[in-house]
């Protein structure tokens, strides 16, 4: 079985020139990348992905997916451009119920999805932890499920399935025929306040990948099985910032290693 196309998300490294991001990048290993098309980073709008393609490519590294609004000048320019996937996070309204916002989201993408198709770009949808986002693999399953995989899927994200509390295997199973990416972040629940508080507080840590609460062992065992030939992209989120270079750089090495073992 081939490999995957290994992926990083830039976001930790917005000092740089896009030149040096490119050096980097390459430098680390990887060969694309997910990108954050937002203020404060090397290229921000629309009009700049054109340059951050070329550039990046000069260094042997292509720009796998954006992470980006859903505006049709970004899908049009993603099209253009050869970006296959724009990856959102979606979040839920906090004063409607469940189904309202199923119902309101899917009214949402039911236009997204046309443009998507003009453009010949997919919107990859990933899920989040916390009470108010589409934070699990069924929920994902549920928003997307009556929509063309090319145009409307599902990214799923190893942390936060983690962090929902979900065996691998099963949450990978639920959105494989809508799956157009993987995200392997680790974390893992640690208490926010003491045993005297009234009401138990919990917070995330995010960390290397064999210390998170998903397996990664379990989930690439299953998309080696599966046939998974897709992108999968580290998205470089550590609690311990100071060090996310050297934590991403030995998160390749171990997903590479779990990828090519037997």
């Amino acid at each position: 079985m081939d490999s995957p196309l290994f992926s990083v998300f830039t976001k930790p490294w917005r000092a740089q020139s896009l030149d040096e991001l490119g050096e980097l990048v390459r430098s680390m290993g990887f060969s694309a990348v997910e990108y954050p098309l937002r203020e404060g980073y090397q290229a921000q709008r629309p009009e700049d992905i054109a340059g951050l393609c070329k550039t990046l490519g000069r260094y042997g590294v292509s720009v796998a997916s954006l992470a980006a609004d859903t505006s049709e000048r970004t899908l049009a320019a993603c099209g253009e451009n050869g970006v296959p996937i724009v990856r959102i996070c979606q979040g839920f309204d906090r004063a409607l119920g469940f189904w309202e916002n199923i119902d309101a989201l899917r009214r949402k993408y039911d236009v997204v999805a046309r443009q998507c198709e003009k453009h010949g770009v997919t919107l990859g949808v990933q899920m989040h932890y916390g009470g108010a986002d589409v934070s699990n693999s069924y929920d994902s399953y549920i928003l997307l499920r009556d929509y063309d995989p090319r145009y409307i899927a599902a990214v799923w994200d190893a942390g936060h399935s983690g962090l929902a509390g979900e065996p691998p295997r099963y949450a990978l199973d639920c959105l494989w025929d809508h799956l157009c990416m993987v995200n392997f972040k680790a974390a893992y629940w640690r208490r926010a306040n003491g045993p005297e508080a009234a009401q138990a507080r919990w917070g995330v840590h995010w960390t290397t990948g064999s210390n998170g609460m998903c397996p990664w062992d379990e989930a690439v065992a299953h998309l080696k099985e599966r046939g998974y030939a897709g992108t999968v992209c580290l998205p470089a989120e550590y609690s311990d910032e100071a060090n996310v270079e050297a934590y991403a750089r030995q998160d390749l090495a171990y997903i590479k290693n779990l990828w090519e073992g037997a």
